[in-house]
């Protein structure tokens, strides 16, 4: 049966499939769709900056960035699909800076069984809690909301590109395919291209008129510009949410695009004549007493429950929270144990009068001297080194060792049959059974 069908499908030119059950023919499709689609978007970013540099306003063109994170990833029909936590739009420019930012904090549910994961990964990374009380919880709603954010940024009815780093451009795909699979629209109306192409085609204008960089090294540039952080602890451009965290401007999607922004403006902006501002350009440094005092005018002190990330289990099963309420001490505990502790007694060996007036080696060859004239039972218990303390002589009985072993062994009283079978010790000592003749024995 397997042979015929294997034959059938040889002469009916049927389509290989891979181990996972995808076509091949359909998949060598998709890898040529992905470079056509790449190809263009290399065209259109070069036609797009060398019409804006002919007509001299590559300073006002706006480009739209996007950066997003996410909660947990499931495999959906062979790819990843990302759950948003939280992203930003923002429009760029090289002379202002980002100047608006479309920013969702994403309380959707999250499906069964993914929950550990999105705590974890809220816990290692953006810190976003899960089902945040302040966030979008409908994924239309979020859709209805971005567009719009980008009516008025329209361009002949379609919408701008939109621009992320290539290690983004799959998590993007997902969000966009999210917001408009909730509002019954066509995802193919977002067009995402790599932030390094733009990078790219922007160096091949703009370094003509720098001398500290290589056009030949423009690929590189692009592929490593934008892993560098040199922004990421910079503070002030935070979301709401991300303010008031630890290492928030790290991740924080409002942030990452500011720090994207003063990347492109600290390589092009001063080439183009333009006038670098703080806040816009690079980052301000903000006063720092201005700083505590908002620190403090939003601190709250509350007795808040215990953490969500306490109840993630550890390696060996165990949560935070429980670890803390076993191995921790109550308050009659810890008052018990301060009265009952002793305080710690310093002993200062060089003020004893026995050791330090003595020398080394004098006490030493005494010691020796005096193991000489011991019996040998007595020596093994003499201390040979300076300040060691003789050996305690065993409590055993020495009429012990004067019985005999012989006759202690042979007492048939000390060694009964078992269970009435068998023949006794004495017996089996005084009348040994000889080994038979033969092979093997030893006997020629």
């Amino acid at each position: 049966m397997a042979k015929r069908d294997k034959v059938t499908a040889q002469m009916s030119n049927m389509d290989k499939k891979t181990t996972y059950g995808e076509s091949i023919a359909l998949l060598k499709q998709k890898e040529k769709e992905a470079e056509m689609f790449k190809k263009n978007m290399h065209e259109k970013i070069k036609f797009l900056i060398g019409s804006a540099v002919n007509l001299n306003f590559l300073p006002q063109v706006k480009f739209c960035f996007v950066h997003v994170n996410w909660f947990f990833t499931k495999c959906v029909n062979n790819s990843l699909e990302y759950f948003p936590a939280e992203y930003a739009f923002g429009m760029f420019s090289l002379e202002k800076g980002i100047e608006e930012v479309h920013h969702v904090i994403v309380s959707a549910e999250i499906p069964l069984g993914y929950k550990r994961e999105a705590l974890e990964t809220s816990q290692n990374s953006h810190h976003v809690p899960v089902e945040y009380n302040g966030g979008e919880t409908d994924f239309a709603v979020m859709y209805e909301k971005l567009a719009s954010f980008f009516e008025s940024k329209k361009l002949v009815d379609s919408y701008p590109y939109i621009y992320t780093t290539s290690a983004l451009v799959t998590p993007v795909q997902s969000l966009i395919t999210k917001l408009c699979n909730a509002a019954e629209q066509d995802k193919e109306q977002f067009k995402i291209y790599e932030l390094e192409a733009l990078f790219m085609h922007l160096a091949n204008e703009v370094y003509k008129k720098r001398t500290d960089r290589d056009i030949k090294c423009i690929p590189i540039y692009a592929g490593s510009i934008f892993t560098l952080y040199t922004y990421i602890h910079e503070q002030g451009f935070e979301c709401h949410f991300h303010k008031y965290v630890d290492g928030g401007s790290e991740y924080c999607s409002k942030s990452v695009l500011h720090q994207w922004a003063w990347t492109m403006c600290n390589e092009f902006s001063e080439p183009l004549g333009i006038d670098i501002k703080p806040g816009i350009h690079y980052p301000s440094k903000p006063d720092p007493l201005f700083v505590v005092t908002d620190l403090m005018s939003n601190l709250q002190v509350d007795d808040a429950q215990a953490s969500q990330y306490n109840g993630v289990l550890s390696m060996t099963g165990v949560s935070e929270q429980h670890r803390l309420k076993v191995s921790s001490r109550t308050y009659s505990e810890e008052m018990r144990r301060r009265e009952m502790s002793k305080p710690v007694k310093i002993i200062d060996c060089s003020k004893i009068q026995g050791s330090a007036s003595k020398p080394t080696d004098e006490s030493v060859n005494s010691l020796t001297d005096q193991s000489e004239n011991l019996p040998v039972e007595e020596k093994k218990f003499m201390s040979n080194y300076l300040n060691e303390k003789p050996l305690r002589r065993p409590n055993a009985n020495s009429s012990m060792y004067s019985t005999s072993i012989e006759d202690f062994v042979l007492k048939d009283e000390n060694f009964p049959p078992i269970g009435g079978r068998g023949v006794s010790i004495k017996h089996r000592i005084i009348n040994p059974k000889k080994a038979p003749l033969g092979k093997g024995q030893g006997h020629t």
